[in-house]
């Protein structure tokens, strides 16, 4: 019988633990988990099913190219196993997805407070660094097209591109990539609790007018969650799925770094791509009004905790993934030795 992998093992533990704690959290509410009914995502602008759409494509020509070229080396019983390893990660990932975006909603019913005033007036304190971002992103829009979302589209390329080239060299970093994503989305979830916050698009209009149009509609859909609470949401919540607002801390930074700090010490050629996506999304986080300046740094700091978190998992696991020709017996050497 084969052993499941340690990282499978992980990954399963944490959306267990991320599902009960959910689940109780949304009993003591009066909360249900809800079944996503949006066509169209108000913050991604497609369906929220596209990204993972787009993972699952991209994985099967990456892994699938190289054997139907005769350039693999790898058996197909390999690449079978690994499909399964790699499938069971993406459905674990989807299920922690989904839970985390349930917990979001109920956010203003388990802790109404509002800490904007506040992190607005640390935004006025680098006001600066605010106008400086501002003007980077806004001189970036003029050079391509202003109908796509850049911001959403560079943390879901940067997921994409990594899970499938961490994943096809099979590198030794991949199931520590994997968990600590698991860990971000979960630990995350639970740490826009502590001090929530919209973010500063209610103060001042974002100067992309997409971002803008999404900001409006989820601050509308957030209002009516305060006026109605948990009646609201199970009534409408289904269409409102990746809607919620919470800006403290940025998971686009913890995520983006945690992504970017796999791809570094991987020591992949995508490095100074991954660079430049990780410095974009700060910028447009800060820019595009959707996160206080200070919400970066606290993103910063949960990535940091979550590598740490992660490599202490895996202390004791160092071994590449990629399967090795087994090592001769001494007697088998010793002949072929003695032969040459």
């Amino acid at each position: 019988m084969t052993r499941i992998p340690l990282h499978i093992r992980v990954a399963g533990a944490i959306a267990i633990a991320f599902a009960v704690t959910v689940m109780a959290i949304g009993w003591a509410i009066g909360g249900e988990l809800q079944i996503p009914s949006e066509r169209v995502s108000k913050a991604l602008g497609v369906n929220a099913a596209m990204p993972i759409a787009f993972a699952m494509i991209a994985y099967m020509m990456t892994h699938l190219t190289p054997i139907a070229f005769g350039k693999a080396r790898r058996l197909p019983e390999h690449f079978l196993r690994n499909l399964g390893s790699d499938l069971t990660l993406l459905f674990i990932f989807v299920v922690v997805v989904y839970l985390h975006f349930n917990l979001k909603m109920w956010i203003p019913i388990i802790n109404p407070a509002l800490y904007d005033a506040e992190f607005m007036a640390t935004d006025e304190k680098v006001r600066w660094l605010v106008d400086f971002f501002t003007w980077l992103s806004t001189a970036f829009r003029s050079l391509v097209s202003d109908e796509i979302r850049w911001y959403q589209v560079d943390l879901s390329v940067m997921f994409v591109l990594a899970f499938c080239y961490l994943s096809a060299e099979r590198n030794a970093e991949y199931p520590r990539f994997a968990v600590a994503i698991l860990l971000v989305l979960s630990i995350g979830g639970l740490s826009y609790l502590a001090a929530p916050a919209l973010g500063p698009f209610i103060f001042e209009t974002s100067p992309d007018k997409l971002a803008a149009q999404a900001q409006l509609g989820m601050y509308e859909a957030y209002q009516e969650v305060r006026e109605e609470g948990m009646a609201w949401i199970l009534r409408s919540g289904s269409r409102y799925f990746t809607g919620p607002l919470a800006a403290m801390p940025s998971l686009h930074v913890a995520h983006a770094t945690v992504i970017t700090y796999y791809i570094i010490v991987s020591r992949s050629v995508l490095t100074p791509l991954f660079a430049i996506m990780w410095l974009w999304i700060l910028i447009d986080s800060i820019a595009l009004r959707w996160h206080y300046a200070i919400d970066a740094p606290a993103g910063f700091a949960l990535a940091v905790f979550v590598i740490w978190l992660t490599n202490r998992i895996f202390r004791d696991s160092s071994k590449p993934l990629r399967a090795t020709r087994p090592r001769p017996p001494p007697a088998a050497r010793e002949a072929r030795e003695h032969q040459e």
